[in-house]
């Protein structure tokens, strides 16, 4: 069971038929809820697509009918005589759009019937009916519009609203017209609807209504099943993911991801968020082919299937997306009950678990700082009893203002000794642990503190002072080994240099003479490094400081190490100022920093490479900076490298011994400068500071 839980191809397998099944249920359920409008409604001239068409046609007929009277009065305009010279062309352009409203209403194409008429029903002014057919019998469901045609504008008779000053009426402006002296505004109704019978004889908006209505009520019992089967499929899959979450093959226990890391309220918070907008995203889309559907009269054919699908794949993704939000949500849920670890993993249980910590810590550190709150309780209780009564009593008052000077007397005493205690405190953390604070005339709580800091320090010093003898003891022991080792070494340097003066027939012995040669001298020169090294670290070495040449103690180190460089393919670049450069030093010592510095350069850096020497000065100082590229990658910090024993790489495999900095920089030390390392990526930098001489 454990090994089935812990199967990455199975947890795959139920994510991957989640996903798919959350898809296709989207589908369907777009579906069925376009399709759901129709079920309800009795019968497809109920549906809101229907009123929408319907309503959209009337307007485009008011409008042509607006363009017949305005091609009237521009007609009438050009038989008197006053109209403009442009008139005939735009009576041709009205012409034109009416005609294309006429063949719009046609009953050959379109189920749309309409009738106009006079106010008073006496007057035919234009319909789509035949001449033997009754509009009551050719619509059962009929719709009156009546309106006003007034200086080539429409105006219903319910409302009235001038787009220019914003200004609404409740009757249009031809309400107040002057019937003696003004024209009087033509008053019409129109009688509009669609039978309730039609079929795919005549192809417009109503009958693609009618069509997608019967289509909807014949496949929604489908669409229903589709989307309830692959929901019960979603809710299986999500089952597995939550058994399976939180194992992994070959691990005991519950196993966190990277998701556990992150608070569960805030990624509740955006996984909510998220399925609120993917939520969204799904209505939108289902509204537009909803809406999109009714319009499909005016798409070519093709187009319309097209945007069809594409909708509803994309609400299906978006479903999708919502379903894998959520199971997202309940599997980090899940592995965090397992793991038990759902309270601390929550922003919310963490502050409400801080808070109710420092009440308790408070509760439980009450006996320590009970004369603090005891105190400041007696001291509010007894300053409001001296207001309230001091109001009517200036000797209340008096007393009130005693206290507050008694209150600022003892804050003044109690910050002096804290003051006391703080300076004592920095002395010693400066180094001085023979320095004792002095606890007269102090709170007795910080005169606890001082005391015990006293302590400290006295317990310091004995401690620093057994780890001096500690140091010194090592030192003592490495400086008497390799005093120990010199001996034998020597007689194995002059046997092998006994050896090299023979002839050896066998080229082997001459090659082992050779490493045995190599490596005694690096031995010894391990021996005279371990010497130094710890005469160096201890202070021992006698230095004798004097005024010394920088720049002439630079050329003879260069002019010394040129052929080694040369020979590890390095090209010295030395930058010295005018003149010469004087520093207080001691010679040997700063020789055998610069020495050391120029041996690094040879042993670690980059062939083919260049190595900067420059040597600055300004402010009483002098600043040598030694730079190369490090031939093997610099994977440790510059003040690792300056320990004991460190080198930049750390496979062994090079000649140094890894005290050749640490050494140079206690020597340096010792002269009164600093030794500084600086590391940025391959570059290795060694800055030498040293006081200037006049």
């Amino acid at each position: 069971m454990n090994k089935l839980q812990g199967n990455v191809i199975a947890k795959l397998c139920a994510w991957a038929v989640l996903l798919a099944a959350a898809f296709g249920a989207g589908i369907f359920g777009v579906r069925a809820m376009l399709s759901f409008g129709s079920v309800a409604d009795d019968s497809w001239q109920n549906s809101s697509r229907y009123y929408n068409a319907v309503n959209e046609r009337r307007r485009e007929l008011v409008e042509g009918i607006k363009l017949s009277q305005q091609l009237e009065q521009l007609e009438r305009q050009m038989e008197e005589g006053t109209a403009s010279p442009l008139a005939y062309a735009d009576a041709e352009a009205l012409r034109e759009e009416r005609a294309k409203v006429e063949e719009q209403f046609s009953r050959q194409n379109t189920w749309f019937r309409f009738r106009v008429l006079t106010d008073n029903g006496q007057t035919l002014l234009g319909t789509n009916l035949n001449d033997d057919e009754a509009m009551i019998r050719a619509v059962q469901n009929v719709h009156y519009f009546s309106f006003e045609l007034w200086e080539g504008d429409i105006y219903g008779n319910a409302s009235y609203y001038d787009p220019e000053t914003g200004e609404g009426y409740s009757d249009p402006p031809t309400a107040g017209l002057n019937p003696e002296t003004e024209a009087a505004p033509l008053k019409l109704v129109l009688e509009y609807g669609v039978p309730e019978k039609i079929d795919d004889s005549i192809q417009d908006e109503f009958s693609q209504i009618w069509s997608m209505w019967n289509m909807d009520r014949a496949a929604f019992d489908q669409y229903l099943t589709g989307f309830l089967s692959l929901g019960a499929l979603i809710l299986l899959a999500l089952v597995w993911v939550l058994w399976t979450a939180g194992h992994r093959a070959g691990a005991e226990g519950t196993v966190t991801t990277w998701q556990e890391r992150i608070f569960f309220d805030l990624y509740a918070a955006v996984m909510i968020a998220s399925e609120v907008c993917l939520a969204a995203c799904f209505i939108w889309t289902a509204e537009q082919l909803y809406w999109g559907a009714a319009n499909v009269y005016s798409i070519p054919n093709q187009d319309f299937n097209g945007f069809y699908k594409l909708g509803v794949m994309g609400a299906g993704a978006f479903f999708a997306a919502g379903v894998g939000c959520a199971a997202l949500l309940l599997r980090t849920l899940a592995v965090r009950l397992k793991a038990g670890c759902l309270g601390k993993t929550t922003l919310l249980c963490r502050v409400v678990t801080w808070m109710v910590k420092t009440i308790h810590d408070f509760l439980r550190f009450l006996p320590f700082t009970w004369k603090l709150v005891l105190g400041f309780g007696a001291y509010v209780v007894f300053s409001f009893w001296l207001i309230a009564v001091g109001r009517y009593d200036g000797v209340f008052m008096l007393m009130y203002f005693c206290l507050q000077l008694v209150l600022l007397l003892f804050l003044s005493w109690w910050a002096y000794g804290y003051h006391r205690l703080r300076q004592g405190t920095k002395t010693i953390a400066k180094g001085d642990l023979e320095y004792q604070i002095d606890t007269r005339r102090m709170p007795y709580d910080l005169r606890l503190q001082a005391e015990d800091l006293n302590n400290i320090s006295a317990g310091l010093s004995a401690a620093v002072d057994e780890k001096m003898k500690s140091e010194r003891f090592k030192a003592e022991l490495i400086t008497n080994v390799s005093h120990d080792l010199k001996t034998p070494l020597t007689s194995i340097i002059n046997y092998v240099n006994l050896l090299k003066s023979t002839d050896q027939t066998d080229p082997k012995a001459a090659e082992y003479i050779e490493v045995l040669d190599r490596k005694s001298q690096r031995l010894k020169k391990l021996t005279e490094d371990l010497v130094e090294a710890s005469k160096a670290s201890t202070g021992v070495l006698s230095v004798a400081r004097e005024k010394i040449g920088m720049a002439q103690l630079i050329d003879q180190a260069t002019a010394e190490w040129e052929e080694r460089l040369t020979q590890q393919r390095l090209t010295l670049v030395t930058t010295l100022p005018e003149g010469e450069t004087w520093v207080y030093a001691d010679g040997r010592h700063l020789w055998r920093v610069i020495d050391n510095l120029l041996s690094n350069c040879a042993k670690y850096a980059m062939e083919g490479t260049r190595v900067y020497l420059d040597l600055e000065r300004g402010k009483g100082q002098v600043a040598l900076s030694v730079k190369n590229i490090s031939r093997e990658p610099l994977n440790v910090p510059a003040e690792r490298l300056m320990e004991r024993f460190v080198r930049g790489e750390e496979s062994r495999s090079t000649e140094g011994s890894g005290l050749g900095l640490s050494i140079a920089r206690s020597l340096t030390e010792l002269q009164g400068g600093s030794f500084d390392l600086a590391v940025d990526g391959d570059l290795f930098k060694a800055i030498v500071t040293l006081p200037q001489a006049n």
